[in-house]
Protein backbone atom coordinates (compact mmCIF):
# COMPACT_ATOMS: atom_id res chain seq x y z
CA UNK A 1 0.00 0.00 0.00
CA UNK A 2 1.68 3.39 -1.18
CA UNK A 3 2.54 5.89 1.90
CA UNK A 4 0.70 8.49 3.42
CA UNK A 5 2.80 11.56 1.05
CA UNK A 6 2.57 9.23 -2.46
CA UNK A 7 -1.16 9.45 -1.80
CA UNK A 8 -1.33 13.13 -0.80
CA UNK A 9 0.50 13.98 -4.06
CA UNK A 10 -1.58 11.63 -5.94
CA UNK A 11 -4.82 14.25 -5.15
CA UNK A 12 -2.74 17.01 -5.69
CA UNK A 13 -1.84 16.15 -8.67
CA UNK A 14 -5.66 15.11 -9.49
CA UNK A 15 -6.46 18.88 -8.31
CA UNK A 16 -4.01 20.43 -10.83
CA UNK A 17 -5.40 18.81 -13.64
CA UNK A 18 -8.89 19.10 -13.20
CA UNK A 19 -8.02 23.04 -12.65
CA UNK A 20 -6.11 22.99 -16.23
CA UNK A 21 -2.72 22.65 -14.73
CA UNK A 22 0.31 22.19 -17.30
CA UNK A 23 -2.10 23.45 -20.19
CA UNK A 24 0.06 25.76 -22.05
CA UNK A 25 -1.88 26.42 -25.70
CA UNK A 26 -5.23 25.99 -23.82
CA UNK A 27 -5.65 22.17 -25.03
CA UNK A 28 -5.89 19.10 -23.04
CA UNK A 29 -2.42 17.33 -22.69
CA UNK A 30 -2.37 13.24 -22.05
CA UNK A 31 -2.44 13.70 -18.35
CA UNK A 32 -5.72 14.96 -18.61
CA UNK A 33 -6.80 12.44 -20.32
CA UNK A 34 -5.48 10.13 -18.21
CA UNK A 35 -6.92 11.78 -15.21
CA UNK A 36 -10.68 11.70 -16.67
CA UNK A 37 -10.74 8.42 -16.89
CA UNK A 38 -9.30 7.52 -14.08
CA UNK A 39 -11.98 9.48 -12.51
CA UNK A 40 -15.14 8.33 -14.84
CA UNK A 41 -13.65 4.45 -13.25
CA UNK A 42 -13.38 5.44 -10.07
CA UNK A 43 -17.00 7.30 -10.49
CA UNK A 44 -18.47 3.90 -11.60
CA UNK A 45 -17.26 1.60 -9.56
CA UNK A 46 -18.94 3.90 -6.76
CA UNK A 47 -21.65 4.02 -7.94
CA UNK A 48 -22.67 1.08 -9.87
CA UNK A 49 -22.63 -2.25 -8.91
CA UNK A 50 -22.08 -3.79 -12.40
CA UNK A 51 -18.62 -2.55 -11.53
CA UNK A 52 -18.22 -5.81 -9.16
CA UNK A 53 -18.35 -9.84 -9.26
CA UNK A 54 -18.62 -12.75 -6.91
CA UNK A 55 -15.99 -14.57 -6.86
CA UNK A 56 -14.52 -17.86 -4.58
CA UNK A 57 -11.24 -17.52 -3.64
CA UNK A 58 -9.12 -20.48 -2.22
CA UNK A 59 -7.01 -19.14 1.16
CA UNK A 60 -4.91 -21.62 3.46
CA UNK A 61 -4.44 -21.17 7.02
CA UNK A 62 -1.20 -20.66 8.62
CA UNK A 63 -0.39 -22.40 12.17
CA UNK A 64 -1.97 -19.91 14.91
CA UNK A 65 -2.20 -16.88 11.94
CA UNK A 66 -5.30 -15.01 12.33
CA UNK A 67 -4.67 -12.35 9.77
CA UNK A 68 -4.70 -12.68 6.58
CA UNK A 69 -3.89 -9.93 3.62
CA UNK A 70 -6.09 -10.65 0.67
CA UNK A 71 -5.75 -8.80 -2.70
CA UNK A 72 -6.88 -5.60 -3.69
CA UNK A 73 -9.30 -5.98 -5.54
CA UNK A 74 -11.42 -7.90 -3.05
CA UNK A 75 -13.82 -5.67 -1.45
CA UNK A 76 -16.48 -7.45 0.72
CA UNK A 77 -16.03 -10.93 1.91
CA UNK A 78 -19.24 -12.60 2.79
CA UNK A 79 -18.74 -16.01 3.92
CA UNK A 80 -16.61 -18.41 4.77
CA UNK A 81 -16.72 -22.73 3.98
CA UNK A 82 -14.20 -25.31 5.04
CA UNK A 83 -13.56 -28.31 3.30
CA UNK A 84 -14.87 -30.49 6.98
CA UNK A 85 -17.21 -30.65 8.79
CA UNK A 86 -17.08 -30.75 12.83
CA UNK A 87 -15.47 -28.61 15.32
CA UNK A 88 -12.32 -27.07 13.44
CA UNK A 89 -9.05 -28.72 12.63
CA UNK A 90 -6.81 -29.25 15.11
CA UNK A 91 -4.22 -31.92 15.23
CA UNK A 92 -3.91 -32.72 18.82
CA UNK A 93 -2.43 -30.91 21.78
CA UNK A 94 0.65 -29.87 20.48
CA UNK A 95 -1.17 -28.45 17.15
CA UNK A 96 0.98 -30.71 14.70
CA UNK A 97 2.47 -34.18 14.49
CA UNK A 98 3.97 -35.52 17.62
CA UNK A 99 6.21 -37.83 15.03
CA UNK A 100 8.19 -37.13 11.93
CA UNK A 101 10.60 -38.55 9.97
CA UNK A 102 11.76 -39.07 6.30
CA UNK A 103 13.50 -41.77 4.34
CA UNK A 104 15.36 -42.34 1.04
CA UNK A 105 14.42 -45.78 -0.43
CA UNK A 106 16.53 -47.94 -2.27
CA UNK A 107 15.73 -49.70 -5.60
CA UNK A 108 12.48 -52.08 -4.33
CA UNK A 109 12.65 -51.55 -1.45
CA UNK A 110 9.44 -51.83 0.94
CA UNK A 111 10.21 -52.17 4.45
CA UNK A 112 10.71 -48.75 6.62
CA UNK A 113 11.21 -49.02 11.06
CA UNK A 114 9.77 -46.49 12.69
CA UNK A 115 11.15 -45.45 15.62
CA UNK A 116 8.20 -44.66 17.46
CA UNK A 117 5.06 -47.15 19.07
CA UNK A 118 2.91 -46.89 16.48
CA UNK A 119 -0.14 -48.39 18.03
CA UNK A 120 -0.34 -45.32 20.56
CA UNK A 121 -1.29 -42.73 17.68
CA UNK A 122 -4.10 -41.93 16.15
CA UNK A 123 -3.56 -41.74 12.69
CA UNK A 124 -0.46 -42.08 10.27
CA UNK A 125 0.66 -40.16 7.02
CA UNK A 126 2.45 -41.72 4.23
CA UNK A 127 3.66 -39.16 1.61
CA UNK A 128 6.08 -40.54 -1.59
CA UNK A 129 7.80 -37.93 -3.06
CA UNK A 130 5.34 -35.22 -1.44
CA UNK A 131 2.41 -36.96 -2.47
CA UNK A 132 0.10 -38.83 0.16
CA UNK A 133 0.07 -42.67 -0.31
CA UNK A 134 -2.33 -45.45 1.53
CA UNK A 135 -0.76 -48.70 -0.41
CA UNK A 136 1.33 -49.59 2.67
CA UNK A 137 0.13 -51.37 6.05
CA UNK A 138 1.73 -50.87 9.42
CA UNK A 139 2.75 -53.42 11.80
CA UNK A 140 2.64 -52.27 15.24
CA UNK A 141 4.61 -55.29 16.69
CA UNK A 142 7.49 -54.61 14.54
CA UNK A 143 7.27 -50.80 14.26
CA UNK A 144 7.49 -50.96 10.46
CA UNK A 145 5.57 -49.73 7.44
CA UNK A 146 5.37 -51.67 4.53
CA UNK A 147 4.52 -51.05 1.09
CA UNK A 148 2.86 -53.33 -1.07
CA UNK A 149 5.28 -52.98 -4.06
CA UNK A 150 8.61 -51.79 -4.48
CA UNK A 151 9.99 -48.24 -4.48
CA UNK A 152 12.14 -46.68 -6.66
CA UNK A 153 15.60 -45.79 -5.83
CA UNK A 154 15.93 -42.23 -4.68
CA UNK A 155 12.01 -41.90 -3.60
CA UNK A 156 11.85 -39.96 -0.54
CA UNK A 157 9.29 -41.11 2.02
CA UNK A 158 7.89 -39.11 4.54
CA UNK A 159 6.13 -40.67 8.06
CA UNK A 160 3.74 -38.30 10.20
CA UNK A 161 2.16 -39.91 13.32
CA UNK A 162 -0.57 -37.85 14.57
CA UNK A 163 -1.87 -38.58 18.26
CA UNK A 164 -5.89 -37.75 17.15
CA UNK A 165 -5.92 -37.91 13.72
CA UNK A 166 -4.47 -35.15 11.48
CA UNK A 167 -7.77 -32.69 11.09
CA UNK A 168 -9.07 -34.11 14.68
CA UNK A 169 -12.83 -33.26 15.33
CA UNK A 170 -13.38 -32.33 11.68
CA UNK A 171 -14.11 -35.18 9.00
CA UNK A 172 -13.88 -34.49 5.38
CA UNK A 173 -17.68 -33.92 3.75
CA UNK A 174 -17.88 -33.96 -0.13
CA UNK A 175 -22.01 -34.88 -0.99
CA UNK A 176 -20.92 -36.34 -4.46
CA UNK A 177 -18.50 -38.84 -2.90
CA UNK A 178 -21.07 -39.87 -0.75
CA UNK A 179 -24.05 -39.68 -3.50
CA UNK A 180 -21.93 -42.10 -5.74
CA UNK A 181 -20.77 -44.62 -2.90
CA UNK A 182 -24.55 -44.24 -1.88
CA UNK A 183 -23.13 -43.91 1.84
CA UNK A 184 -26.16 -41.91 2.46
CA UNK A 185 -28.68 -44.03 0.93
CA UNK A 186 -29.47 -42.06 -1.80
CA UNK A 187 -30.75 -44.87 -4.33
CA UNK A 188 -34.52 -44.85 -4.10
CA UNK A 189 -34.65 -48.55 -4.10
CA UNK A 190 -33.62 -48.96 -0.66
CA UNK A 191 -34.47 -47.56 2.84
CA UNK A 192 -34.03 -43.42 3.18
CA UNK A 193 -33.55 -41.76 -0.22
CA UNK A 194 -33.20 -38.21 -0.62
CA UNK A 195 -35.09 -37.29 2.40
CA UNK A 196 -31.98 -39.07 4.55
CA UNK A 197 -29.75 -37.23 3.13
CA UNK A 198 -31.34 -33.95 3.08
CA UNK A 199 -31.91 -34.12 7.12
CA UNK A 200 -28.78 -34.78 7.55
CA UNK A 201 -27.81 -31.91 6.08
CA UNK A 202 -29.70 -29.83 8.38
CA UNK A 203 -28.65 -31.23 11.25
CA UNK A 204 -24.92 -30.36 9.67
CA UNK A 205 -25.75 -26.95 9.97
CA UNK A 206 -27.42 -26.87 12.89
CA UNK A 207 -25.08 -28.76 14.88
CA UNK A 208 -21.88 -26.94 13.35
CA UNK A 209 -23.94 -23.13 14.44
CA UNK A 210 -24.37 -24.32 17.76
CA UNK A 211 -20.99 -25.54 18.23
CA UNK A 212 -18.80 -23.68 16.44
CA UNK A 213 -18.31 -25.28 13.02
CA UNK A 214 -18.07 -22.48 11.29
CA UNK A 215 -15.35 -19.89 11.02
CA UNK A 216 -16.68 -16.29 12.92
CA UNK A 217 -14.50 -13.36 11.07
CA UNK A 218 -13.78 -9.50 10.65
CA UNK A 219 -13.10 -7.71 7.45
CA UNK A 220 -11.46 -4.19 6.59
CA UNK A 221 -12.01 -3.15 3.44
CA UNK A 222 -8.93 -0.32 3.92
CA UNK A 223 -6.72 -2.86 4.81
CA UNK A 224 -7.86 -5.98 2.44
CA UNK A 225 -6.91 -7.75 6.34
CA UNK A 226 -9.19 -10.43 7.07
CA UNK A 227 -9.28 -11.47 10.58
CA UNK A 228 -10.45 -15.17 11.93
CA UNK A 229 -12.23 -15.14 15.27
CA UNK A 230 -10.61 -18.32 16.30
CA UNK A 231 -6.55 -19.24 16.16
CA UNK A 232 -6.32 -22.27 13.53
CA UNK A 233 -4.81 -25.30 15.26
CA UNK A 234 -3.81 -26.54 11.80
CA UNK A 235 -3.57 -25.62 7.85
CA UNK A 236 -6.63 -25.78 6.28
CA UNK A 237 -7.63 -24.56 2.98
CA UNK A 238 -10.68 -22.47 3.27
CA UNK A 239 -12.92 -21.10 0.36
CA UNK A 240 -13.77 -17.49 0.37
CA UNK A 241 -17.37 -16.35 -1.27
CA UNK A 242 -16.12 -12.56 -2.24
CA UNK A 243 -16.81 -9.52 -4.05
CA UNK A 244 -14.53 -8.08 -6.43
CA UNK A 245 -13.88 -5.47 -8.61
CA UNK A 246 -14.00 -6.61 -12.19
CA UNK A 247 -10.51 -5.32 -14.20
CA UNK A 248 -10.40 -2.49 -15.86
CA UNK A 249 -10.41 -4.30 -19.52
CA UNK A 250 -13.53 -5.98 -18.45
CA UNK A 251 -15.51 -2.70 -17.68
CA UNK A 252 -13.93 -1.46 -21.18
CA UNK A 253 -15.43 -4.17 -23.27
CA UNK A 254 -18.96 -4.29 -21.35
CA UNK A 255 -21.79 -3.25 -23.54
CA UNK A 256 -23.38 -1.80 -20.73
CA UNK A 257 -20.65 -0.05 -18.95
CA UNK A 258 -18.12 1.30 -21.81
CA UNK A 259 -20.64 3.52 -23.22
CA UNK A 260 -21.10 5.24 -19.27
CA UNK A 261 -16.96 5.81 -19.39
CA UNK A 262 -16.45 7.02 -22.38
CA UNK A 263 -19.37 9.65 -22.07
CA UNK A 264 -17.90 10.48 -18.40
CA UNK A 265 -14.29 10.84 -19.72
CA UNK A 266 -15.70 13.27 -22.15
CA UNK A 267 -17.66 15.18 -19.91
CA UNK A 268 -14.96 15.19 -17.12
CA UNK A 269 -12.89 16.70 -20.49
CA UNK A 270 -14.69 19.06 -21.37
CA UNK A 271 -14.73 20.76 -17.55
CA UNK A 272 -11.02 20.56 -17.23
CA UNK A 273 -11.20 22.68 -20.49
CA UNK A 274 -13.63 24.88 -19.88
CA UNK A 275 -11.38 25.79 -16.53
CA UNK A 276 -7.94 26.21 -18.52
CA UNK A 277 -9.86 28.43 -20.61
CA UNK A 278 -11.84 30.52 -18.45
CA UNK A 279 -8.39 31.59 -17.23
CA UNK A 280 -7.86 33.28 -20.22
CA UNK A 281 -11.65 34.69 -21.29
CA UNK A 282 -10.46 37.19 -23.92
CA UNK A 283 -7.48 36.89 -26.37
CA UNK A 284 -6.03 40.24 -28.16
CA UNK A 285 -6.10 39.98 -31.25
CA UNK A 286 -5.96 42.60 -34.60
CA UNK A 287 -9.62 42.70 -35.07
CA UNK A 288 -10.33 43.43 -31.41
CA UNK A 289 -9.49 40.00 -29.86
CA UNK A 290 -12.09 36.79 -29.09
CA UNK A 291 -13.99 34.85 -26.40
CA UNK A 292 -13.09 31.71 -25.55
CA UNK A 293 -16.13 29.38 -24.32
CA UNK A 294 -14.90 28.31 -20.77
CA UNK A 295 -18.04 29.16 -18.78
CA UNK A 296 -20.37 27.35 -21.74
CA UNK A 297 -17.59 24.18 -21.43
CA UNK A 298 -17.95 23.72 -17.96
CA UNK A 299 -21.84 24.73 -17.98
CA UNK A 300 -21.78 21.35 -20.53
CA UNK A 301 -19.94 18.88 -18.35
CA UNK A 302 -22.04 19.77 -15.63
CA UNK A 303 -25.29 19.03 -17.20
CA UNK A 304 -23.79 15.74 -18.93
CA UNK A 305 -21.85 14.77 -15.29
CA UNK A 306 -25.41 14.90 -13.55
CA UNK A 307 -27.01 13.17 -16.41
CA UNK A 308 -25.11 10.21 -16.24
CA UNK A 309 -25.44 10.22 -12.80
CA UNK A 310 -28.81 9.62 -12.92
CA UNK A 311 -27.96 7.11 -15.92
CA UNK A 312 -26.58 5.11 -12.88
CA UNK A 313 -29.08 5.17 -10.31
CA UNK A 314 -31.68 4.14 -13.14
CA UNK A 315 -29.57 0.53 -13.72
CA UNK A 316 -29.01 1.71 -18.00
CA UNK A 317 -25.13 1.18 -16.97
CA UNK A 318 -26.01 -2.52 -15.99
CA UNK A 319 -26.16 -3.92 -12.28
CA UNK A 320 -28.20 -6.11 -10.62
CA UNK A 321 -31.29 -4.43 -10.70
CA UNK A 322 -33.82 -3.07 -7.69
CA UNK A 323 -34.76 -5.32 -4.60
CA UNK A 324 -37.57 -4.55 -2.34
CA UNK A 325 -38.12 -0.89 -1.23
CA UNK A 326 -39.91 -0.36 2.01
CA UNK A 327 -40.57 3.14 2.59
Amino acid sequence: MADLATQKQEIFDYVNAFLGGGMVDVELDPIHYETALKKALSRFRQRSDNSVEESYLFMPTVLDQNTYTLPNEVIEVRKLFRRSIGSRAITGSSSGPIYTQSYTATANQRIFNVNYNIASVGTVIVEVNGSSSSDFVTDTTARTITFNSGLNSGDVIGVKLYANGENNGGSMFDPFGLAYTNAYLLSSSKLGGLATYDMFSQYQELVGRMFGSFIEFNWNTTTKQLTLLQRPRAEEDLLLYVYNYRPDSELLNDYLASQWIKDYTLASCKYMLGEARSKFATIAGPQGGSTLNGDTLKAEAQSEMEKLEQEVSNQMAGGVGYGFTIG
